[in-house]
């Protein structure tokens, strides 16, 4: 795996390190994420990779410019780094292409793949492809590639704006820009604005929450569970709390980052509000002498009416 992650990180350019995966793509057998470089921190490519039994692994990339390549990979080669290398790939043993591999490292070669290339197609579309080099012979199957393909796509799309770490040797030039006194002015009062917003979008999505998780309120149930339950029925406002959410923490970066690992931590922190909620309202039902299971007797709903606990 760590082999993979090597050859994924460097599929690109070497000496130029970069940095990941960030994120996580699992397609079939394949799997990888996004990468940055190492020197400016700035969104690298999105790569994905799948091991076979012969111990070679196969690795595709695509960059911000869909410059896409081909990759593969073994530890027991010992290639000579810079050189090139003629290589025949042969799909489902009718159509053969003759390519010019790249050796990028002692145990890595890659394979330039131009979009709507005769060679992407068939790497779309085909089963099989057998890898010769002189007297090697690589067989390979293609298992989910026309499913592949559009996935990276997919991640670059969502991680142009990501940020890496920067390397402690980078040049100065390459870091990210501090923000200026008038800037860090704009985004903390955008931030107080959308915090505000939260608050009464979340005051909104409690009040939904308290009517339509009241009948579970008091039972066994756990809090996490009642919580749950209770955001499916206010999807709208729990949802509108997850962008706003978003919004803010984007403000906090003072740029766009990526959007799914933000969009999980969004989603956490308003789980962890009603959860919490969930537990302080049961406190005060049993300090009130009500208890899960044993709600306090009243006098019966007129037909039509809704539960008059609230969370």
């Amino acid at each position: 795996m760590r082999a993979a992650i090597v050859a994924l990180s460097c599929l690109l350019s070497l000496p130029a390190a970069a940095a990941g995966p960030f994120g996580k793509i699992v397609v079939g057998n394949w799997s990888g994420g996004t990468f940055t470089n190492d020197q400016s921190g700035a969104f690298s490519h999105c790569a994905v990779s799948a091991r076979y039994k012969s111990g070679v692994t196969m690795l595709t990339s695509v960059t911000a410019q869909f410059s896409w390549l081909l990759g593969f990979s073994k530890p027991e080669w010992k290639l000579r780094t810079g050189e090139t290398l003629k290589l025949r790939l042969v799909f489902d043993r009718s159509s053969t292409i003759e390519v010019t591999a790249n050796i990028k490292s002692p145990t890595l070669v890659t394979i330039a793949m131009p979009a709507q290339s005769t060679l992407i197609n068939a790497f779309r579309q085909g089963r099989y492809l057998e890898l010769v080099a002189n007297d090697a012979r690589y067989t390979f199957a293609l298992t989910s590639t026309g499913e592949m393909l559009p996935a990276l796509v997919e991640c670059v799309k969502q991680s142009t704006n990501v940020r890496g770490p920067v390397s402690p040797g980078a040049p100065a030039q390459a870091q990210t820009p501090q923000p200026t006194e008038q800037e860090r002015a704009a985004r903390a009062e955008k931030k107080a604005l959308l915090e505000k917003t939260r608050d009464l979008i979340r005051s909104k999505m409690l009040a939904c929450i308290g009517r339509e998780g009241a009948p579970m309120l008091l039972t066994d149930e756990k809090a996490e569970v009642v919580a749950k339950a209770a955001m499916l029925f206010c999807k709208g406002d729990v949802d509108a709390l997850t962008h706003a959410t978003i919004e803010i923490i984007e403000t906090e970066d003072g740029r766009p980052t990526n959007r799914n690992a933000v969009r999980e931590a969004a989603e956490k922190r308003v789980q962890e509000v009603v959860t919490a909620h969930v537990i302080r309202t049961r406190g005060e039902m049993i300090g009130k002498g009500q208890r899960p299971g044993n709600p306090a007797p009243s006098r019966p709903a007129e037909p039509g009416s809704r539960p008059s606990q609230s969370l």
